[in-house]
Protein backbone atom coordinates (compact mmCIF):
# COMPACT_ATOMS: atom_id res chain seq x y z
CA UNK A 1 0.00 0.00 0.00
CA UNK A 2 1.39 3.38 -0.92
CA UNK A 3 1.00 6.50 1.19
CA UNK A 4 -1.92 7.88 -0.90
CA UNK A 5 -3.93 4.69 -0.41
CA UNK A 6 -3.19 4.81 3.30
CA UNK A 7 -4.51 8.38 3.65
CA UNK A 8 -7.60 7.60 1.55
CA UNK A 9 -8.50 4.94 4.12
CA UNK A 10 -8.34 7.35 7.07
CA UNK A 11 -11.35 9.22 8.34
CA UNK A 12 -11.39 12.71 9.79
CA UNK A 13 -12.70 13.69 13.23
CA UNK A 14 -16.08 14.76 11.85
CA UNK A 15 -16.61 11.42 10.10
CA UNK A 16 -15.55 9.56 13.24
CA UNK A 17 -17.94 11.60 15.37
CA UNK A 18 -20.82 10.96 12.95
CA UNK A 19 -20.08 7.22 12.96
CA UNK A 20 -20.08 7.15 16.77
CA UNK A 21 -23.37 9.03 16.87
CA UNK A 22 -24.92 6.65 14.33
CA UNK A 23 -23.80 3.59 16.32
CA UNK A 24 -25.17 5.03 19.56
CA UNK A 25 -28.48 6.09 17.99
CA UNK A 26 -28.99 2.84 16.07
CA UNK A 27 -28.38 0.73 19.16
CA UNK A 28 -30.53 2.69 21.63
CA UNK A 29 -33.31 3.95 19.36
CA UNK A 30 -33.69 1.27 16.69
CA UNK A 31 -32.16 -2.07 17.61
CA UNK A 32 -33.04 -2.35 21.30
CA UNK A 33 -36.68 -1.23 20.89
CA UNK A 34 -37.01 -3.85 18.14
CA UNK A 35 -35.51 -6.53 20.39
CA UNK A 36 -37.89 -5.61 23.22
CA UNK A 37 -40.85 -5.80 20.84
CA UNK A 38 -39.86 -8.85 18.80
CA UNK A 39 -37.27 -10.87 20.76
CA UNK A 40 -38.13 -10.19 24.37
CA UNK A 41 -38.11 -13.84 25.41
CA UNK A 42 -34.60 -14.24 23.98
CA UNK A 43 -33.45 -11.16 25.92
CA UNK A 44 -34.92 -12.50 29.17
CA UNK A 45 -33.36 -15.95 28.55
CA UNK A 46 -29.95 -14.36 28.00
CA UNK A 47 -30.31 -12.35 31.21
CA UNK A 48 -31.22 -15.53 33.11
CA UNK A 49 -28.33 -17.59 31.70
CA UNK A 50 -25.94 -14.63 32.14
CA UNK A 51 -25.02 -14.34 28.46
CA UNK A 52 -26.79 -11.00 27.94
CA UNK A 53 -23.64 -8.87 28.22
CA UNK A 54 -21.84 -10.83 25.49
CA UNK A 55 -24.94 -10.59 23.28
CA UNK A 56 -25.29 -6.84 23.91
CA UNK A 57 -21.62 -6.32 23.01
CA UNK A 58 -22.10 -8.29 19.79
CA UNK A 59 -25.17 -6.22 18.90
CA UNK A 60 -23.32 -3.00 19.74
CA UNK A 61 -20.47 -3.93 17.43
CA UNK A 62 -22.90 -4.84 14.65
CA UNK A 63 -24.33 -1.29 14.86
CA UNK A 64 -20.94 0.15 14.05
CA UNK A 65 -19.24 1.03 10.81
CA UNK A 66 -16.13 1.80 12.84
CA UNK A 67 -13.35 -0.64 12.17
CA UNK A 68 -11.25 0.47 15.13
CA UNK A 69 -11.00 -2.58 17.37
CA UNK A 70 -9.48 -0.73 20.32
CA UNK A 71 -12.42 1.68 20.39
CA UNK A 72 -15.19 -0.92 20.40
CA UNK A 73 -13.26 -3.03 22.93
CA UNK A 74 -13.18 -0.12 25.38
CA UNK A 75 -16.43 1.76 24.77
CA UNK A 76 -19.61 -0.28 24.90
CA UNK A 77 -22.94 -0.59 26.76
CA UNK A 78 -23.08 -2.46 30.07
CA UNK A 79 -26.15 -4.65 30.66
CA UNK A 80 -27.54 -5.42 34.12
CA UNK A 81 -30.63 -7.05 35.59
CA UNK A 82 -32.42 -6.55 38.87
CA UNK A 83 -35.65 -7.80 40.24
CA UNK A 84 -37.27 -4.77 41.81
CA UNK A 85 -39.95 -6.89 43.45
CA UNK A 86 -41.50 -10.31 43.10
CA UNK A 87 -43.52 -9.05 40.14
CA UNK A 88 -41.31 -6.41 38.50
CA UNK A 89 -38.10 -7.12 36.59
CA UNK A 90 -35.72 -4.53 35.23
CA UNK A 91 -33.05 -4.91 32.58
CA UNK A 92 -31.00 -1.75 32.33
CA UNK A 93 -28.11 -0.70 30.17
CA UNK A 94 -25.55 1.98 30.89
CA UNK A 95 -24.54 3.47 27.57
CA UNK A 96 -21.25 5.09 26.60
CA UNK A 97 -21.33 8.77 27.54
CA UNK A 98 -23.66 10.66 25.21
CA UNK A 99 -22.10 13.51 23.25
CA UNK A 100 -24.96 14.83 21.11
CA UNK A 101 -28.74 14.81 21.16
CA UNK A 102 -30.60 12.39 21.30
CA UNK A 103 -27.97 9.91 22.47
CA UNK A 104 -29.04 8.03 25.60
CA UNK A 105 -27.07 7.68 28.80
CA UNK A 106 -29.34 4.91 30.16
CA UNK A 107 -31.80 2.40 28.74
CA UNK A 108 -34.27 0.38 30.79
CA UNK A 109 -36.70 -2.41 30.03
CA UNK A 110 -39.17 -2.76 32.87
CA UNK A 111 -41.49 -5.74 32.81
CA UNK A 112 -44.27 -7.29 34.84
CA UNK A 113 -43.44 -10.89 35.65
CA UNK A 114 -46.28 -13.41 35.71
CA UNK A 115 -46.66 -17.12 35.09
CA UNK A 116 -47.15 -16.83 31.33
CA UNK A 117 -44.41 -16.95 28.74
CA UNK A 118 -42.03 -13.96 28.84
CA UNK A 119 -43.10 -12.99 25.34
CA UNK A 120 -46.54 -12.17 26.81
CA UNK A 121 -45.27 -10.11 29.75
CA UNK A 122 -46.21 -6.44 29.93
CA UNK A 123 -43.12 -4.36 29.32
CA UNK A 124 -41.91 -0.86 28.56
CA UNK A 125 -38.68 0.47 27.07
CA UNK A 126 -37.31 3.80 28.33
CA UNK A 127 -34.31 5.97 27.55
CA UNK A 128 -32.74 8.94 29.30
CA UNK A 129 -31.61 11.13 26.43
CA UNK A 130 -29.29 14.08 26.18
CA UNK A 131 -30.77 17.24 24.77
CA UNK A 132 -28.80 20.27 23.71
CA UNK A 133 -30.09 23.80 23.33
CA UNK A 134 -28.65 26.82 25.10
CA UNK A 135 -27.43 24.28 27.65
CA UNK A 136 -27.56 20.52 28.14
CA UNK A 137 -30.73 18.97 29.53
CA UNK A 138 -32.16 15.46 29.90
CA UNK A 139 -35.35 14.01 28.45
CA UNK A 140 -37.18 10.85 29.43
CA UNK A 141 -38.09 8.94 26.29
CA UNK A 142 -40.05 5.80 25.63
CA UNK A 143 -40.40 3.53 22.64
CA UNK A 144 -43.74 1.88 22.02
CA UNK A 145 -43.44 -0.41 19.02
CA UNK A 146 -41.73 1.82 16.48
CA UNK A 147 -42.99 5.08 18.01
CA UNK A 148 -40.78 7.37 20.07
CA UNK A 149 -42.62 9.17 22.85
CA UNK A 150 -41.07 12.17 24.54
CA UNK A 151 -42.20 12.04 28.19
CA UNK A 152 -40.74 15.45 28.98
CA UNK A 153 -37.82 16.93 30.81
CA UNK A 154 -36.12 14.74 33.39
CA UNK A 155 -36.41 16.83 36.52
CA UNK A 156 -33.93 14.96 38.74
CA UNK A 157 -30.18 14.65 38.51
CA UNK A 158 -29.48 12.24 35.60
CA UNK A 159 -28.11 9.45 37.81
CA UNK A 160 -28.76 5.76 37.26
CA UNK A 161 -30.65 5.51 40.55
CA UNK A 162 -32.93 8.44 39.68
CA UNK A 163 -33.58 7.03 36.21
CA UNK A 164 -34.44 3.55 37.51
CA UNK A 165 -36.68 4.99 40.23
CA UNK A 166 -38.54 7.01 37.60
CA UNK A 167 -39.10 4.08 35.22
CA UNK A 168 -40.20 1.81 38.07
CA UNK A 169 -42.78 4.39 39.09
CA UNK A 170 -43.92 4.68 35.46
CA UNK A 171 -44.34 0.91 35.25
CA UNK A 172 -46.16 0.66 38.55
CA UNK A 173 -48.56 3.45 37.60
CA UNK A 174 -49.48 1.55 34.42
CA UNK A 175 -49.73 -2.00 35.69
CA UNK A 176 -50.42 -2.01 39.41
Amino acid sequence: MDIQEYFKGLINNQQFSEMLNQQHYTFAHKLMPSIVDNHFQELVNKVINKSAQDWILKLWNECSDIQIINYTALVYPICNFTRHSKDIGLIYITMPAPRVSPEAVYIAVIFLIDDDLPSDWLRSYFTLELGLAASAYWTLGEWDSSNHINLGAFKDEPSLNNFLTTVIEEGKSRWC
